[in-house]
């Protein structure tokens, strides 16, 4: 099926054309504000040659058009002007987890082939010879010690052309980003200029977003979600964007809500569930708010219900891989279907496969949801066998399971690699999870599949309890079980302090399941 959206035009430019648009429309007008460095405010046009600025410096360091540079900063001005500083120099981006460790770190470097590196300065104290081979090393925050160059130094160089400019669009890289890791180690996902600048435009059509808005950014940029959807995003239509760190505090959180109004807000399930456990936030002004949109992890129906009922401000789904640059599927606005994902985005085409069989299945039937569309990656950076199982024909595997209604709607059932196969039958953790969140007294839940000599697999869950309760484990397996098939039960409960997430807040389910041999070998 192919989007029945409007289509939008994908200029044959570089990724930084949405910058230098609104610099040259609004040179004046606040593009960013840093509430961490004293709400410090940035300028479309100040963003426009702090860029060129360091673009220069890293051509006058040896960098050349097609090499990578690695990029690991927190969200603030500095990931904005470094992000496009390295795009403006001709070279790709590589956005590194500032949560990365040595071996994540040596592991992406080797990966990417990167020669350089812009880093906070704790990231280059971190122990081990994980970053020898770079010939760049860049620090932001104070005076840069031996063998490393300050970003602020560079950032005085004086301007430089754009050198992105010279490339085809179509056929260069502008960005080299990470698969998320949750089945093994991360796959480094080659994304064009012409890949990101038309999800782009996808992304504002579908959110319809505009130069009045205000966007409160905080989730990561170097995550394919924030750096497009949010901050790739703000830049395209001249929006205001707050950009913070980190969500926690919470409390912090809603003084930025109230202090700035934001008029949309696009997150993660994890932060819609905490802020409804927020009696404050139906006390605050949300008048200019629109809407709320969750990508990265499933949203539960009745989270998206609550949020809603105690705001009065709608919670929407969309849909993305990092290997879509990312987004695929957003709710219009106009119809919201509560549980769905919504609809394929502009110049996007959907498919539900039988994952045995390949062939096509009829609406309603659950199968593998396959894509193609403008945004789909050209591969897996020196991965030809990835690439080749994760492309067919320029479908994109997505590796979700879905089903589709008769208006195109799309409903995510679970991970393909995810489902627990007990007694023969299909056990979605999606769904268990889901069920779990609703009762009063769970904070967070996860559940796999563990090995069972006679059922083959049984799904467990690990369950985060509210503080002060009293929930013990058969209670939660009952609670769980409430509609739905025998085959489903749960065969243990084992309570944590938290789930391990990816930054994008996606379960990391094969930590767990280490986590819990591990304290099975150490307690036979």
């Amino acid at each position: 099926m192919m989007s029945t959206r409007p289509p939008v035009e994908i200029p044959r430019q570089s990724l930084t054309y949405p910058l230098r648009q609104a610099a040259r429309r609004w040179p004046d007008k606040t593009a960013l504000i840093e509430p961490e460095a004293g709400h410090r405010a940035w300028t479309f046009g100040e963003l426009e040659h702090g860029s060129a600025c360091l673009a220069a410096a890293l051509v006058q360091a040896g960098v050349s058009a097609g090499q990578r540079v690695a990029l690991c900063l927190k969200n603030s001005a500095a990931y904005v002007l470094g992000f496009y500083g390295i795009l403006k120099a001709g070279a790709v981006v590589v956005p590194l987890s500032s949560h990365y460790g040595p071996h994540e770190l040596a592991h992406a470097l080797d990966l990417s082939q990167a020669v350089g590196m812009l880093a906070e300065e704790s990231i280059w104290r971190l122990p081990g010879k994980w970053g020898t081979g770079l010939g760049l090393r860049v620090t932001l925050g104070g005076p840069a010690p031996d063998g490393l160059r300050s970003l602020e130094e560079m950032l005085a160089h004086p301007p430089g052309p754009d050198l992105s400019l010279e490339l085809d669009p179509a056929a260069s890289l502008a960005v080299l980003p990470f698969s998320s890791g949750t089945t093994g180690l991360p796959k480094a996902v080659m994304l064009s200029h012409f890949n990101l600048l038309g999800n782009l435009r996808q992304n504002v059509a579908a959110r319809q977003l505009g130069p009045e808005d205000v966007m409160l950014n905080q989730l990561p940029f170097f995550h394919i979600y924030g750096m497009t959807a949010l901050m790739g995003a703000a830049i395209q239509v001249g929006a205001l964007q707050v950009v913070i760190s980190r969500f926690q505090p919470v409390e912090g959180f809603l003084d930025l809500m109230a202090r700035y109004r934001p008029t949309v807000l696009l997150t993660v399930p994890l932060v819609v569930q905490e802020l409804c456990r927020q009696p404050r936030l139906k006390d605050l002004d949300h008048g200019r708010l629109r809407y709320v949109n969750t990508s990265a992890a499933p949203l539960a129906r009745e989270l998206q219900e609550r949020f809603k009922r105690l705001t009065g401000v709608p919670v929407t789904q969309g849909y993305g891989l990092t290997e879509s640059s990312p987004t695929t599927h957003v709710n219009p606005q106009e119809r919201i279907k509560v549980g769905s994902i919504g609809t394929p985005v502009a110049l996007t085409e959907q498919r539900i496969i039988d994952p045995t069989t390949l062939e096509e299945l009829p609406v309603g039937q659950v199968g593998e949801l396959w894509i193609r569309g403008p945004q789909v990656m050209g591969g897996y950076f020196r991965d030809p066998q990835a690439s080749a199982a994760a492309l067919v024909d320029g479908w994109l595997r997505t590796g979700d399971l879905a089903r589709q209604d008769e208006e195109g709607y799309v409903f995510i059932v679970d991970r393909l690699k995810e489902l627990i196969k007990t007694k023969g039958f299909q056990v979605a953790p999606a769904e268990l999870e889901q069920a779990l969140l609703a009762h009063p007294d769970i904070l967070d839940a996860a559940v796999v599949g563990l090995p069972h000599p006679d059922l083959g697999e049984a799904p467990v869950a690990f369950v985060v309890r509210r503080p002060g309760g009293a929930l013990g484990q058969e209670e939660v397996i009952a609670f769980a079980a409430q509609g739905l098939a025998r085959y489903k039960r749960l065969s243990q409960v084992f309570f944590c302090q938290a789930i391990p997430r990816s930054a994008s807040g996606k379960i990391l389910r094969r930590v767990l399941k280490q986590e819990h041999q591990a304290a099975m070998l150490a307690n036979p």
